[in-house]
């Protein structure tokens, strides 16, 4: 059984480092600044994380790491199903994960001295795609792909297009789900 005080304490420290990633980038939130909004002391706070980034990190990947399992289970409960709108239903959670925190997103991610976010979050849509290819039927792959370049090559596009739409021109939630499922290749499904 957890401690009481511990799920407490980890929910103040994460709805702290949430608010204050809101509000400017995490390179420039310091250990004080979270202990103060938390409510704790500093040996509180490196008993839970190691760095802002580290916090915030551990605040996202719970929620990017269920909507991975979904798309798993969706895949394996219904083999021969249409791929394609079950890899539009796990692009939509992602949206809306991404929309949940946009602005912490629209502050992590083009942060130039913390990369923490930008990676946490390409190395989830990594660890996916790795997964995804490697349970495509045999002779899904086009002839000569390497698996481990078009996971990369996949996540990266997908933080940029995510990165590209909190940066630019107001668009809908709508419009970045369907230009990256417009962007997923036929056989990717």
């Amino acid at each position: 059984m957890v401690d009481a005080r511990i799920v407490q304490t980890t929910k103040a420290l994460h709805g702290a480092i949430v608010e204050l990633a809101s509000q400017k980038p995490v390179s420039s939130i310091t250990v004080a600044d979270v202990t103060r909004a938390a409510g704790i002391n500093r040996a509180t706070f490196y008993s839970h994380a190691t760095s802002p980034g580290g916090l915030l990190t551990d605040v996202i990947t719970p929620e990017l790491d269920a909507i991975r399992a979904d798309d798993s289970a969706a895949r394996a409960a219904a083999p021969g199903t249409d791929g394609a709108e079950i890899t539009r239903r796990g692009v939509e959670k992602v949206v809306d994960h991404v929309v949940r925190y946009r602005e912490m997103y629209r502050h992590a991610l083009p942060d130039p001295l913390d990369a923490s976010i930008h990676q946490a979050l390409a190395g989830h849509f990594e660890t996916s795609a790795l997964q995804h290819v490697e349970r495509l039927p045999e002779g899904t792959l086009p002839e000569g792909l390497s698996v481990h370049i078009a996971a990369g090559f996949f996540a990266h596009a997908l933080v940029g297009a995510i990165e590209a739409w909190l940066g630019g021109k107001r668009t809908s939630r709508k419009t970045l789900l369907d230009t990256i499922t417009a962007m997923v290749p036929s056989w990717w499904q």
